[in-house]
């Protein structure tokens, strides 16, 4: 699956590569860290690796954006 996500179109920038986590006694758990300005890019990696695994999607944006977004809203009411 790996390989296939890398030479797709649908290939997201790796910023924090994946890691592993011993999660006893229920197992193991891990985490990466994406960036990509388009939905369909995280859909196809949920699509595809949401065979193998339970995957978990956690959006991050930038705390710029969040404040400028947060000051346009206050400055609405």
């Amino acid at each position: 699956i790996w390989n296939k996500r890398l030479s797709g179109k649908h290939a997201m920038k790796t910023i924090f590569p994946p890691h592993t986590i011993a999660d006893s006694p229920r197992g193991y758990k891990g985490f990466t860290v994406f960036e990509t300005d388009d939905i369909d890019d995280i859909m196809h990696y949920v699509t595809e690796y949401g065979l193998v695994a339970k995957v978990k999607v956690l959006p991050i944006w930038e705390s710029k954006r969040s404040t400028e977004l947060y000051k346009k809203i206050r400055a609405g009411l």
